[in-house]
């Protein structure tokens, strides 16, 4: 008889403790399966919507509009910017006091 079995009774089961590697290689394992489902999923996207050339007119459109409105800025920047200039080259007045009644009746 060997040293484990008792007459009639099974052997005792063994329980190895899992090692630190073998914890790490189905963490690895796991990652580079989730890695590899992202890049065929992120592919599959990418790849499934073919280019129109509907989006290309749409794309010169808005940077034609975009272009049109940096103009537009540009103008009514130096517009303002004008205007500052010549408010400050006028000479400052200041207003003459209105006479009032109280001071016409002295």
């Amino acid at each position: 008889m060997s040293a484990g079995v008792l007459c009639g009774q099974l052997p005792l089961p063994r329980f190895s403790m899992p090692s630190p590697f073998r914890s790490l290689n189905f963490l690895s394992v796991l990652l580079a399966g989730a890695l590899v489902l992202s890049l065929v999923l992120n592919g599959f996207l990418l790849y499934s919507r073919p280019l129109v050339a509907a989006d290309y007119d749409d794309l010169q459109e808005t940077e034609a509009d975009l272009r049109l409105t940096q103009r537009l800025l540009a103008r009514c920047q130096a517009d303002h910017q004008q205007q500052d200039s010549l408010l400050a080259l006028r000479p400052t007045t200041l207003p003459q006091a209105v006479p009032t009644a109280a001071t016409s009746a002295q």
